[in-house]
């Protein structure tokens, strides 16, 4: 497995008469249900709700949060409309009733893909989603999967450039098989880092010797599956929890503020290599990791 970028979702959307359900069934029948897949998302509902008029108080989050979900994968069809056209004469629409409200819907489509389209976890098919166009989709996002750390922070990069500047807040998770293999202890060395990554180093470890030594307030000896293993502070690195279940080590960290151009990408490496040490102390409990990132404000200092 070694580290991977797991797709949670990975949505279809397009306007009517796009080919969505065939490529919904064309994906699946490639990987044998590798993905879950869904016919249409918050993308599709933003651009109703505009075209209807609909009153949905919390659509803006809701589009917000499945979108910088990192982890969540778009595929966005939008073949040219002479093919919407003639697939819409050929079998009609059993909303829209007329080629005007096909047209309507093909617009609105066009606009909130033109705003979107440069998000890493878009993928576009601006022509009919041929069989070979199929297995590229599949290639590219099995790919994606297996990122390597530095392609994981250019993702956060490219995300909040889409953003002017800032995302709040964006997530995302990966999983690693307990080898870590791009685990670096040279990552703590990154000036101007060195000391801050030093000290939380240090703390995190030291609250989990303490712990399964007994050394809190209630002189309880904790285990493995303690909830206890936790670093906080009011820096950048807010939050840190260890947590271990079904031989998982969840290791969820929490960036209160993020300079995703000149720091992240050192924090990311850094964040990686203390949770592989994190996973040498329990790997007899683990036989894998999942590592979750929330950033509150990812955002670029120029």
């Amino acid at each position: 497995m070694m580290l991977i970028f797991p797709t949670k979702n990975l949505f279809i959307e397009g306007p009517d008469c796009s080919g969505k359900t065939t490529l919904v069934s064309n994906i699946h029948k490639l990987t044998r249900y590798k993905w879950h897949i869904h016919d249409r998302s918050q993308v599709s509902r933003k651009i109703f709700q505009k075209m209807y008029d609909r009153n949905l108080p919390y659509l803006c989050d809701d589009f917000h949060t499945e979108l910088f979900n990192l982890n969540n994968r778009f595929i966005f069809l939008l073949p040219p409309f002479k093919i919407i056209s003639e697939r819409f004469d050929e079998r009609g629409d059993d909303i829209h009733r007329n080629i005007d409200e096909i047209k309507n819907v093909y617009s609105n489509f066009e606009k909130e893909f033109s705003l979107i389209s440069r998000l890493p976890n878009i993928l576009p098919v601006l022509g009919v989603a041929t069989p070979r166009a199929v297995e590229a989709l599949c290639t590219t996002i099995s790919l994606t999967e297996r990122s390597m750390l530095r392609e994981v922070s250019d993702q956060v990069l490219t995300t909040v450039s889409h953003c002017k500047g800032e995302c709040f807040p964006l997530q995302f998770t990966l999983y690693d098989d307990g080898k870590f293999e791009e685990a670096n202890k040279e990552s703590m060395d990154h000036d101007p880092e060195k000391e801050y990554y030093e000290k939380i180093y240090r703390r995190l470890h030291c609250k989990i010797d303490n712990e399964i030594l007994g050394k809190n307030e209630y002189s309880r000896v904790e285990s493995s599956s303690s909830r206890r293993f936790i670093y906080t502070d009011d820096s950048c690195i807010s939050f840190i929890q260890l947590s271990i279940r079904k031989r998982v080590m969840d290791f969820h960290v929490v960036i209160r503020s993020s300079d995703v151009k000149n720091v992240f990408p050192y924090d990311l490496k850094f964040l990686y290599y203390l949770a592989s040490t994190c996973y040498k102390k329990f790997e007899e409990s683990c036989d894998s990791a999942r590592l979750r990132f929330n950033l509150n404000s990812a955002h670029i200092v120029s």
